[in-house]
């Protein structure tokens, strides 16, 4: 008997009989043991891979596949979950790939309990991921101490927090650990996020804990990626917080959200480089001229060069800078006023894409239809170099 034959909606419907029988009742009923090292994840909930794989094999040949029928392990049950777009955890570590969408995807998830004094979300899950997302734009290591994260996530959460919010990282550590998006290495049968087994837990173990590799790689690498997250967790947890002090705080730079001119700065744009330097984190990191991209946007308005819209927050103005040639490998580009745009977030996805591009006479063409989409927005003080818009369009467009 093989696995190769499951289908997602087979696999979901014995996650719904695991959670209504109860693990230790599912298990015993197919005949299974508990899992050591490989664990399905899905919904901020940990499963037994194998145990959910063997019962949905039911639905293939009118049985389930017992636990001497398969192995546990990448190479069988939890490859074939992985196959089926499942996230599955092995020994300390994430099994399967992971992209900018689902990284996304996950923070647009994030389930914070609700306080029952003032009916608000409590902030417990995203001062955490703000508090990490800061260490890694500062460049600090990825694994934390328990006792470090214990006494400065317990400060933060004292000081943005609700009300009610009782500083207990152990929370949302381990519900961000079930939820994919957090690592404890060397630690597999790690306990659901709540009660005092689960604070009990984390004291007996001090776990070194940070966010999941593949995590720290995109928000590391990524600086319009990280600044969308960070966005996105502002304007859905901190309406009546001072965002810039919590910035501060969380060791990130309000600056990514735009300051506020209204008019063009006409002074002249400087700085950059012609060849950006790298330096190692987890993979070769492009080491941008983020003052740079401040000069742009301001010079710009905030004002997005495509469509014109300028995104207003709480705070101020927010834009991104958009690499035409993209600073990465194979590409290269530099990191030099001629060689980016102001752009929304809509648009800068779109041309890094390629379903966006710039003609030599600054016309922007959709290239989904062929159809112009108007001129391009210009600033007198930002002269856009035609030779990375050229590169775009033949290696960026073309190739899409």
């Amino acid at each position: 008997m093989a696995l190769s034959d499951l289908r997602r909606e087979m696999v979901l419907a014995v996650i719904n009989e695991f959670d209504q029988w109860g693990r230790d009742v599912f298990l015993k009923r197919y005949g299974y043991g508990r899992a050591r090292d490989y664990f399905l994840i899905y919904d901020g909930k940990r499963y037994d891979s194998k145990a959910i794989a063997g019962v949905a094999h039911r639905d293939v040949d009118g049985r389930p596949m017992t636990r001497d029928d398969l192995s546990g392990g990448k190479d069988h049950a939890a490859g074939v979950l992985i196959r089926l777009g499942f996230e599955v955890t092995g020994p300390g570590r994430v099994v399967s790939d992971h992209s900018v969408e689902d990284l996304l995807q996950k923070v647009d998830s994030l389930k914070p309990a609700v306080s029952l004094m003032t009916r608000a979300q409590k902030r417990h899950q995203p001062l955490t991921l703000l508090w990490a997302i800061g260490r890694a734009a500062q460049g600090e290591q990825r694994l934390t101490p328990w006792e470090s994260t214990y006494r400065e996530l317990g400060r933060l959460i004292e000081e943005f927090g609700l009300k009610d919010d009782r500083p207990n990282p152990e929370f949302p550590v381990l519900w961000l650990y079930h939820h994919g998006l957090w690592d404890l290495p060397g630690h597999a049968d790690v306990p659901p996020a709540s009660g005092r087994p689960a604070q009990q837990w984390m004291k007996d173990q001090r776990p070194d804990s940070g966010l999941r590799p593949w995590v720290h790689d995109i928000v590391t690498g990524h600086e319009d990626i990280r600044a969308q997250i960070v966005v996105k967790l502002l304007a859905t947890y901190f309406h009546d917080v001072d965002r810039n002090a919590l910035l501060a705080r969380a060791g990130l730079d309000s600056g990514v959200f735009g300051a506020e001119p209204d008019v063009h700065d006409n002074a002249r744009i400087r700085g950059g480089s012609s060849a950006p330097g790298r330096r190692a984190v987890t993979m070769t990191r492009v080491i941008r001229d983020s003052p740079l991209a401040e000069q742009i946007k301001r010079a710009h308005g905030h004002h997005c060069q495509i469509c014109g819209i300028r995104l207003a927050l709480h705070q101020g103005f927010y834009a991104e800078g958009a690499h035409i040639r993209p600073l990465g490998q194979p590409h290269d580009g530099p990191d030099e006023p001629g060689n980016l745009l102001c752009l929304c977030p809509n648009h800068h996805v779109l041309f890094d894409r390629g379903v966006i591009t710039v003609r030599a006479d600054l016309t922007v063409m959709d290239t989904t239809s062929g159809a112009p989409m108007g001129p391009l927005r210009l600033a007198p003080n930002h002269e856009i170099d035609p030779e990375h818009l050229a590169y775009h369009r033949k290696v960026i467009a073309e190739q899409r």
